[in-house]
């Protein structure tokens, strides 16, 4: 877990990297970018791309100084204390369901790249098409992150099934809000927006709102069957990925 933990924490240092290149060259042409879609702003974009960098790093620092649970902690755990509607995934803990939503995750991330790349219109709008979609990423991921520090334990701290070893890692601290969902819905609603602003009469349009809409549930329930989160957890994280990328859709539309 501490693997993946830093894995994700390096991935998202690259994106804010790619970010900053992305932006460098948007404003090449500053008067063919007014007839686009999407508009991109120097000082917007670098004040929140830096915003959510400050808040990425400030969490992540104080998600390592944070104490994992002692054995005798996890044995006084009452899950009588968790809200009868998130009790449901303290009986959950599956490492298939786990596999599956990082799976479902990338694929979703690569796909919804891929259908801007093949098209020859969205092609060469692909800095603005990427920097809104980066920026509704890097908020979304900053506010995740930055709630971690609530500090929830996870759902399977709880269930019998799992071994100490696993209860005690700091991770175990981290269930509030589901990180994992927010990226999905944010990938995904950012598609649709894009899709929609490009191709407003397509006959896909509906398909790609569908996905929009279902691939971030099916990667919630997947976090929770997984024992990974509750289902207040997906349902927070689903929102803020769907409210990020409609905020970075209004404010970089063009005029």
């Amino acid at each position: 877990m501490r693997r993946e933990f830093r894995c994700i924490n390096r991935f998202k240092y690259k994106l804010y990297v790619i970010l900053c290149i992305l932006l460098l060259n948007s404003n090449v042409n500053p008067i063919l970018a007014q007839k686009k879609p999407y508009r991109l702003r120097w000082n917007l974009d670098v004040s929140l791309a830096s915003a959510s960098l400050a808040t990425l790093g400030t969490s992540y620092f104080f998600q390592l100084q944070t104490a994992p649970l002692t054995t005798q902690q996890v044995q006084s755990l009452n899950p009588d204390n968790i809200p009868r509607f998130d009790r449901i995934a303290v009986h959950q803990y599956s490492t298939t369901a786990r596999d599956l939503s990082n799976v479902l995750l990338y694929t979703a991330f690569a796909t919804r790249l891929g259908i801007f790349y093949a098209n020859r219109e969205t092609r060469k709008d692909l800095i603005e098409i990427g920097v809104v979609g980066y920026q509704s990423l890097f908020m979304s991921q900053a506010l995740a992150n930055g709630l971690k520090l609530v500090k929830r334990n996870r759902p399977y701290v709880h269930n019998p099934a799992v071994p100490m070893s696993v209860k005690t890692e700091r991770e175990a601290r981290f269930s509030f809000f589901s990180a994992h969902t927010t990226t999905a819905s944010t990938i995904c609603f950012t598609t649709a927006f894009a899709y929609s602003a490009y191709f407003p009469e397509s006959k896909y349009n509906k398909l790609m709102w569908a996905s929009a809409i279902t691939i971030p549930a099916v990667e919630g329930f997947l976090r929770v069957k997984a024992g990974k989160h509750y289902p207040s957890d997906v349902i927070t994280g689903y929102l803020v990925g769907l409210g990020t990328s409609y905020l970075m859709h209004r404010l970089h539309r063009g005029k």
